[in-house]
């Protein structure tokens, strides 16, 4: 597991899900499952509700986190292919449209191109997104339950 937080079980669903109350965190904006969380502003509580694989309880203190695979499927989709996009769009108009448009400066096209294909890459990401969302392979869940006393909230 990667990408682990400690919070407080608040809530048993029937659903075989907890709610774990937890402080929003810098790393929250980078987090694949932020469409799931919907973290608020850094440094104030919010509960999420996540897989209970464990039988934890309420008041139960645990860590939760996010398979590795997933983060490292999230992040290929969220940074390599907006940047692939952008390259091959200006590597396209660079090379290739420009032999056929001589009126727009061969490296201002290939930028040009670059920015459409970045701009199409994030609507091909939203409807990645909205798959991933729905895949529990993408949804945090109690790794453990911890005996951290430090904990208050």
């Amino acid at each position: 597991m990667e990408n682990r937080e400690t919070g407080k079980v608040v809530e048993i669903t029937n659903k075989g899900t907890a709610k774990v109350l937890i402080q929003r965190k810098k790393m929250c904006n980078h987090c694949p499952s932020k469409e799931i969380c919907k973290p608020p502003e850094e440094g104030k509580l919010f509960s999420v509700e996540v897989e209970n694989p464990i039988g934890a309880k309420e008041g139960d203190i645990v860590e939760i986190g996010l398979a590795r695979g997933a983060l490292l499927v999230a992040s290929f989709w969220a940074y390599f292919v907006p940047a692939l996009f952008f390259l091959i769009g200006v590597a396209f108009g660079f090379a290739f449209l420009s032999r056929y448009i001589t009126l727009i400066p061969k490296e201002f096209l290939g930028l040009i191109t670059g920015i459409i294909l970045l701009a199409v890459s994030f609507l091909i990401l939203r409807i990645v997104n909205n798959r991933l969302v729905k895949n529990k392979a993408f949804h945090p869940e109690i790794i453990s339950i911890t005996t951290d006393n430090t904990f208050s909230y």
